[in-house]
């Protein structure tokens, strides 16, 4: 994160506290939005097979994917807190399907209704933030974002090995519970007045909102090669990977008796993010970019084949190991791509390319896990998330020959996009 911040400053004038209902909406909507996302695939494989089951999990993916820019211009229209009420309506809406009863019906309405919540979440809560946060502490804010967002995906993952041997109708009230009280919170929250247009807040402001058009977009990445090209190539492969995680390791969950290890293993790869973060940002900073970025490649991959081989406590090691080589990997490339971007004009465009990249993965991961899952079983299935990891780094070799073989450290490096590990 870029600039800085006086942490005690922003407690004592109450800043935090203003905004606490809004925190606390974060918690309850990804703890209900999360454990919706990691019961689809367990409860689909009891009505269908699992490759049509991933076929709609990434189709719905896709869809959000293809309304991410007119979700943007939505909010800005009809307001912020207005169409995140909308979201959590539409996730409570996914829940009372469930406690209608398991059906093929109820299944698809609260994989539709759910595709809806998650459509305007993220760019709503960003949009939300940076209109509301004093300019100073905009980055702040986003850090709080990913912090409460990752404690209600840790309570997802701790209450998911439970669900899963609930009857639907059950799981439903849970949910349905659980995103009441998310909604209650927003109507304690400070109301939005302005667009979060009308002031600039951080460089990449406008990929937090919405994002741009591909031809846009790729005109601009051309010209910041080769660390733009690996990066989209990066986060591609990446969100694949976790695409597949998530949907295999809900159903190996249900199939055996060591749940409890795993649903913690769902939340390994977020907690190494928040506990190594500083440390690799610094050194994504101050050492050879190159050397991490092959480093990073590799690690991210060998313990990406190796994790699913081990679903006791070697899961949690490998999942964590993957993670810090995929953030030292990225980090490293992001740091490098604007140590070539001379004028950083076009910071959230490149953001936006960057995320388009990312949302793309998490539609082809659950397609190919569907698929492949079905023919090998889980094991194999992680391998083969971990493959395209592989090709990245082979395409890195020869990407970066005859590249200078460092580059300098940049001050003030912009807010690097933050590439969740789970469903956004």
């Amino acid at each position: 994160m870029s600039g800085s911040f006086n942490t005690k400053k922003i407690f004592s004038s109450h800043i935090f506290w203003r905004f606490l209902p809004f925190w606390i909406f974060l918690i309850f909507f990804k703890f209900g939005g999360g454990l919706h996302f990691s019961v689809i695939s367990p409860l689909g494989e009891k009505l269908l097979p699992l490759w049509a089951v991933g076929l709609l999990i990434g189709g719905g993916a896709f869809v959000q994917l293809l309304l991410d820019v007119p979700a943007g211009y939505w909010l800005d229209r009809y307001g912020y807190l207005k169409l995140l009420k909308f979201t959590t309506i539409m996730f409570l809406i996914a829940a009372v399907c469930f406690m209608l009863g398991l059906s093929r019906t109820t299944y698809v309405l609260s994989l539709i209704m759910s595709t809806m919540g998650w459509l305007f979440f993220n760019p709503g809560i960003n949009a939300y933030i940076l209109s509301q946060a004093p300019k100073v502490h905009a980055g702040w804010f986003i850090s709080w974002r990913d912090v409460f967002g990752s404690i209600g995906v840790v309570l997802s993952t701790a209450v998911l090995p439970f669900a899963l041997f609930m009857a639907p109708q059950q799981i439903g009230f849970i949910l349905f519970a659980i995103l009441c009280v998310a909604l209650l919170m927003l109507f304690f929250c400070p109301k939005d007045t302005a667009s979060v247009h009308a002031e600039m807040k951080i460089p990449t402001q406008h990929y937090y909102i919405k994002r741009h058009y591909i031809p846009t977009l790729l005109k601009t990445m051309k010209q910041l090669n080769p660390a733009s090209s690996m990066l989209l190539l990066l986060n591609l492969a990446a969100s694949t990977f976790y695409g597949i995680i998530w949907f295999v390791v809900p159903l190996v969950i249900a199939h055996q008796a060591q749940g409890g290890l795993l649903g913690l293993g769902l939340g390994i790869f977020d907690f190494a993010v928040v506990s190594l973060g500083f440390l690799l940002g610094n050194l994504a900073d101050k050492a050879n970019k190159r050397v991490l970025v092959f480093f990073g490649l590799l690690i991210f991959a060998v313990s990406g084949l190796l994790l699913g081989f081990n679903f006791g406590w070697l899961f949690l090691i490998f999942g964590f190991l993957a993670t810090t080589g995929d953030e030292m990997a990225g980090l490293s490339l992001w740091s490098w791509l604007h140590a070539l971007d001379r004028n950083h004009a076009s910071d959230g465009a490149i953001a936006g390319v960057i995320n388009l990249f990312d949302d793309l993965g998490w539609a082809i991961g659950p397609m190919v896990a569907g698929v492949v899952y079905e023919i090998y079983g889980p094991t194999w299935t992680i391998a083969a998330g971990a493959l395209p990891i592989f090709v990245v780094w082979v395409i890195y070799q020869f990407m970066t020959r005859g590249q200078p073989s460092s580059v300098l450290p940049m001050p003030d490096l912009p807010l690097k996009p933050h590439r969740l590990r789970h469903k956004s």
